[in-house]
């Protein structure tokens, strides 16, 4: 029974507070401790409106993902862990690698975990069900989930059925919190924010067995202050607040899969000024025992401002992928207008057709 629970606690590690999304392989487990490396390298043909390169131009990209995680037993209670992992590509490869996430946390062998450092916070539990796409789709809860931020402190608790989690957010400069992902939002919209303090939280829980497949409810929510008077180093807010509520039913790597994500946001300026994001997102897929997956969906976002200003995206993105063996896929993935307004808002200089064009892409990943 430990065993089991201690398993299940490390499973919301990985899940539920930074959502790993690489394969794990141990060199080295001795005595109550390992060490583990894991990563990615991948090869991706984008279309002219990714505007990768040029003006619109397609392009071959390359990236690379490089971890490290070590965890040692403490006593029979607790259990320490450490996790590093890098970003390298080639379009920005001179500047070197980049820290996607860093923490190091307790296992409480089924009383919980605790992390500290860099890495999503609690609402993205929520945001999950939907974020199983490469990059053509994303348009709602793309918004947030990129946002890695340090200065965190988490707690989880994953069992029987259960999922809780609390977060603290401590101050930071410079940080990320709303990417501005189809560059409609404008200038003043840059993400790289002060923050002064915030916290998330999450709240789920999955049964077993609806249906013959597992049905999960999820919510998240999450709170940030704005840095103040002469702590504001880059860019100012009073404050941000994210909902996050998801649904899921079935298993995405085994026959059929639905989910269901809604998002509201907003972030709030001095005198009165605010930016609005709200919509939802559905998907649909299926899992072939031969290794084939296919999923689709529908996603639409509202973007408000304090002039009453709007700017609306809807896309239909399109996912098909054949994982060859554990380690090696190839996929090719499509995005479709599907009544986006096409015109710039917000002060943007430079509109992406990501929004109310279509795009492709087709990959190649060896993952281990």
């Amino acid at each position: 029974m430990g065993r089991t629970v201690l398993k299940h606690s490390l499973l919301a590690l990985i899940t539920g507070t930074v959502c790993l999304s690489v394969e794990a392989a141990t060199v080295y487990n001795s005595h109550g401790a390992s060490l583990g490396i894991n990563g990615r390298v991948q090869s991706v043909f984008y279309s002219n409106n990714y505007n990768l390169a040029g003006d619109h131009d397609s392009s071959l990209h390359n990236s690379s993902r490089f971890g490290l995680r070590g965890k040692v037993r403490v006593n029979k209670w607790i259990s320490a862990f450490a996790f590093a992992q890098w970003d390298m590509n080639s379009r920005d490869n001179s500047s070197g690698p980049k820290a996607r996430e860093q923490y190091v946390g307790a296992d409480f062998n089924g009383v919980g975990v605790l992390s500290a450092g860099k890495f999503r916070d609690a609402s993205y539990y929520a945001e999950s069900v939907t974020d199983n796409y490469e990059q053509a789709s994303g348009t709602v809860q793309g918004h947030f989930n990129h946002s890695r931020r340090p200065g965190q402190i988490m707690y989880t608790y994953d069992n029987y059925g259960f999922h809780g989690q609390l977060g603290i957010q401590t101050a930071q400069e410079h940080v990320a919190v709303l990417k501005n992902k189809f560059h409609n939002l404008g200038g003043r919209y840059k993400d790289s924010w002060d923050i002064d303090s915030g916290f998330s939280t999450a709240l789920g829980y999955t049964f077993d067995d609806v249906g013959a497949v597992p049905l999960s409810v999820r919510s998240g929510y999450s709170y940030l202050k704005g840095q103040t008077g002469s702590d504001i180093h880059k860019r100012a807010f009073t404050n941000f607040k994210h909902l996050a509520l998801g649904l899921s039913w079935g298993n995405l790597n085994s026959g059929f899969y639905t989910a269901a994500l809604f998002e509201y946001s907003r972030i709030n300026f001095k005198a009165g000024d605010y930016l609005k994001i709200k919509g939802f997102e559905i998907s649909c897929g299926y899992a072939f025992n031969s290794g084939i997956s296919v999923l689709t969906g529908f996603e639409s976002v509202r973007f408000e401002d304090e002039n009453a200003e709007t700017n609306t995206i809807r896309r239909i993105p399109l996912l098909v992928k054949y994982k060859l063996n554990p380690n090696f896929s190839i996929w090719s993935e499509a995005g479709f207008n599907a009544g986006s307004d096409h015109e710039s808002a917000f002060g943007a200089t430079n509109y992406s057709k990501r929004s109310d064009r279509s795009v492709f892409s087709v990959g190649a990943r060896y993952t281990f």
